[in-house]
């Protein structure tokens, strides 16, 4: 018996193996058919261009939501509709203010709030910098963050093969930078901007506050001003004063944009393929970031 149920075994394993290369033949062709024959680049170009930033909630939303609907129809799709849900709403608020005090010299950093991040309130926050490379370095130095902003310098690690590895080894101190100073009673963020640029555009995207501590500031910085304060704080103390007007409104009546291909030897099975059609909203800059990050993973 035990033999018998070891061959049947083997068996199911072989016959398994085989329905996966299959699948992944499949796959393959479909995925070479739209790396080679797709307008999806023409797509985005009209995307960014023509719609423009799409933050969840804001009027370039739901323009956004028609555009994809109608792509999707004009795609040939047998079937495409909206189905309604509800969807956060976050919104900058106006524009958001990073200045650097250092031996009565004064520097305005290109910063921008991290989304869903809340703001500083009209009277802003001013406090001494405290720069850490990395978590291991926070808990380092956490008797030293009380009453503190926290610089997180981390940088892109340029030796992964597979450089998106670079954004999602980097990617913890936006998500999680926050609430971890804020454990240690940071009173607001600087994060190196996720980005491989030379420029000093800084780049947004989101955080995730854990409820279980005070819910602080936090913004992201431009590479080369991360590296001016960088250079600063090696020699003296700077004092940065920050301004941010970040904040949720109610959530709000959204859309899935789907659409449906039936296919013609298994019309009765599914492939699911998704993503986002939002974006933050400083726009295109954005946008180009993804991009360069999909081609990459």
């Amino acid at each position: 018996m035990r033999k018998l149920f070891i061959i049947l075994f083997v068996f199911f394993i072989y016959i398994s193996s085989f329905a996966q290369n299959d699948d992944s033949i499949m796959i393959r062709l479909i995925a070479d058919e739209i790396l080679l024959h797709s307008k999806a680049y023409d797509n985005l170009h009209d995307l960014t261009k023509n719609v423009g930033a799409r933050l969840s909630g804001s009027p370039g939303f739901y323009k956004a939501e028609q555009w994809g609907l109608k792509v999707l129809k004009n795609s040939g799709a047998d079937k495409a509709w909206l189905q309604e849900c509800m969807i956060p709403h976050w919104v900058r608020g106006g524009k958001d203010q990073a200045i650097a005090n250092i031996s009565s010299k004064k520097k305005e950093l290109d910063v921008l709030a991290l989304g869903n991040s809340l703001g500083t309130g009209a009277n802003g926050i001013s406090a001494n910098v405290l720069e850490v490379a990395s978590f291991e370095d926070l808990e380092k130095k956490k008797d030293s963050i009380k009453g503190k902003i926290v610089f997180y310098n981390y940088k892109f690690n340029p030796t992964f093969v597979n450089v998106f590895q670079a954004y999602g080894d980097a990617v913890r101190y936006r998500g999680a930078g926050a609430s971890q100073a804020a454990k240690y009673g940071a009173l607001a963020v600087i994060v190196r901007s996720m980005s491989e640029g030379t420029d000093n555009n800084p780049h947004t995207g989101a955080l995730r506050y854990d409820t279980t501590f005070p819910e602080i500031p936090a913004v992201a910085i431009g590479l080369k001003d991360a590296d001016w304060l960088d250079s600063v704080l090696r020699q003296k103390k700077a004092t940065v004063s920050l301004k941010t007007n970040g904040h949720f409104l109610a959530d709000t009546v959204g859309h899935n944009v789907i659409g449906e291909l039936a296919g013609t030897e298994f019309p009765g099975e599914y492939i699911t393929v998704g993503g986002h059609l939002d974006s933050w909203d400083p726009g295109e800059a954005s946008d180009r970031s993804r991009t360069r990050a999909a081609r990459r993973r």
